[in-house]
């Protein structure tokens, strides 16, 4: 009976490790082709809209001007880290500005920008919809093209994240709002 007993264990044992391996392995591919279907979304999106699209000049420059804190309340209300940022960043976007951010919540950032030349401010775009400019920034220092990003909340079923692209009008000094995009997960597109 002993014996009988201990064949039926062992041999639930074997053919529960073997489903196990074997949905390891589905799991396993899954993950490859969601991984590969992500790099694919974010090629295509990357190509909708690039960098490149947006290019300005840009030149080097190990001068900076100071900053002009009167030339925009954020600059006033967010004196200490603008400036502590300002200090050890490099232009990082549209050839001519330094862009810096702070947390404003949970899953939130704000910020600002400083024009090297004159040490003028300019608020980085912002909605309501939002309530500030998402959870992450991307610039390019050769392009007037700024991507926020909000992602890791409930922005609905389907959706990963959302970016929104804005470009840097250099003549009215104002952020133009071009487009959103929705970067969708696996099971939704």
């Amino acid at each position: 009976m002993k014996k009988i007993l201990l064949s039926v264990i062992v041999a639930m044992s074997i053919i529960a490790c073997k489903e196990k391996s074997e949905i390891s392995k589905e799991t396993s591919t899954e993950k490859s082709e969601v991984k590969s279907e992500m790099k694919d979304t974010i090629t295509e999106k990357k190509s909708e809209i690039t960098f490149k699209d947006y290019k300005t000049e840009y030149k080097e420059t190990k001068d900076k001007a100071k900053i002009d804190f009167n030339s925009n309340p954020t600059a006033k209300s967010y004196k200490t880290v603008i400036s502590e940022i300002y200090k050890i960043e490099k232009v990082n976007f549209a050839g001519n500005y330094i862009i810096v951010t702070w947390g404003c919540g949970t899953s939130c950032i704000s910020g600002a920008m400083v024009d090297v030349r004159d040490g003028k401010v300019y608020d980085l775009p912002s909605d309501d919809e939002w309530e500030g400019i998402g959870n992450s920034v991307n610039s390019d220092k050769e392009s007037t093209l700024l991507i926020t990003s909000l992602s890791g909340v409930n922005l609905g079923e389907g959706i990963e994240a959302l970016e929104k692209y804005w470009n840097w009008n250099e003549a009215n000094k104002k952020f133009e709002f071009i487009k959103i995009l929705e970067v969708k997960t696996e099971n939704q597109k």
